[in-house]
């Protein structure tokens, strides 16, 4: 009983620290690469934050 309890609170642990990590990935994604902004006057977009 004591090692399926243990599996069971090592994938909880796992799952919760692999979304974490993937969360922190994808907002650096995000920041850095996807087009994030569009120019309201001719469409085109960018990526960087405006300054």
């Amino acid at each position: 009983m004591g090692a399926l309890t243990g599996g069971v609170l090592a994938m909880l642990i796992g799952g919760a620290t692999g979304c974490a990590a993937g969360a922190a990935f994808g907002e650096v994604v995000d920041d850095n690469v996807l087009d994030k902004y569009r120019c309201a006057d001719c469409g085109q977009t960018f990526g960087n934050k405006p300054a």
